[in-house]
């Protein structure tokens, strides 16, 4: 298990007032920075920014975020996240997710960029209580491809464990360590180089799961003839639906996640378009 462990975390609780979602509590401890842009009513939104421009050698942040009942929220970030050069020190991350009864969360952010280098560990707790929604997207690029750098990093290794009504429906665990693997092996990693998991956490019968699940198994197959994208979109049990998706090119997956962007400004959901807004 990857221990991220620091002694005060950054801090985020949304709460349900008078028909609309508020931030009610924000505290953002160093390198993170939230941010909380104006909104329409019905969503609360945070954008996670860096003061450095990204983790540096030894870098740690925990961020815990509540999202009370019949909240509607979004978590996002500014840009990419990136992972520099570091000499032996690993950089961590840990996320804190909880909702409450019949909450909906859309944790939204950009890629992690591996930078030569790099090392680099996160762990992800996730706790969903009755009725709630939660839609998880995490995915990382193994350098800047565009500069021909590619899975020069030292480490890269993910956690997420996701409860829901305290049973655990999913538990997935990734490492990669370039420098001990054939990565271009048709075995391995091939031409990729960008990888997404997406995680759709709720009750099958759920409107708003039934919404996002049609749409998540439309978008692959209208993205299915594209030679550089593989993808599966699975439902592992009546709480939990997995996607993964891997491509050559990022920008591939940049353009699934805005066609995913438009399904969920739906107005049972996020009711807005995060990326129409935030580009």
């Amino acid at each position: 298990m990857i221990s991220t462990t620091t002694k005060t975390s950054s801090k985020i609780t949304f709460d349900f007032h008078d028909g609309e979602t508020i931030l009610t509590e924000q505290l953002s401890k160093k390198p993170l920075k939230i941010v909380n842009p104006k909104s329409q009513k019905k969503t609360a939104i945070c954008m996670l920014t860096n003061y450095g421009g990204g983790f540096v050698e030894g870098d740690t942040i925990a961020l815990k975020v509540l999202c009370k009942a019949k909240t509607t929220s979004l978590v996002s970030s500014q840009a990419n996240t990136r992972v520099y050069e570091s000499n032996g020190i690993p950089c961590r991350q840990s996320l804190q997710l909880s909702l409450e009864e019949n909450a909906f969360h859309v944790f939204f952010n950009d890629p992690l960029v591996m930078h030569e280098g790099g090392s680099f560990s996160q762990e992800n707790t996730i706790s969903a209580g009755k009725n709630s929604v939660l839609l998880l997207i995490d995915w990382f690029s193994s350098g800047r491809t565009a500069n021909g750098e590619s899975f020069a990093f030292h480490n890269f290794e993910t956690s997420t464990k996701i409860k829901y009504q305290e049973e655990i429906v999913a538990w997935d665990n990734f490492k990669i360590t370039p420098k001990d693997l054939n990565i271009h092996s048709p075995g391995n990693f091939g031409k990729h180089t960008s990888f997404l998991n997406l995680f759709l956490i709720g009750d099958a019968n759920d409107k708003r799961v039934k919404h996002i699940e049609k749409a998540l198994f439309e978008l692959d197959e209208k993205n299915a003839n594209n030679e550089d994208y593989l993808s599966n979109v699975t439902r592992t049990n009546d709480k939990t639906l997995v996607g993964r998706y891997s491509t050559e090119k990022i920008i591939v997956l940049t353009k699934i996640m805005k066609q995913l962007s438009t399904v969920l400004a739906d107005d049972s959901l996020l009711g807005y378009n995060h990326l129409d807004r935030k580009y």
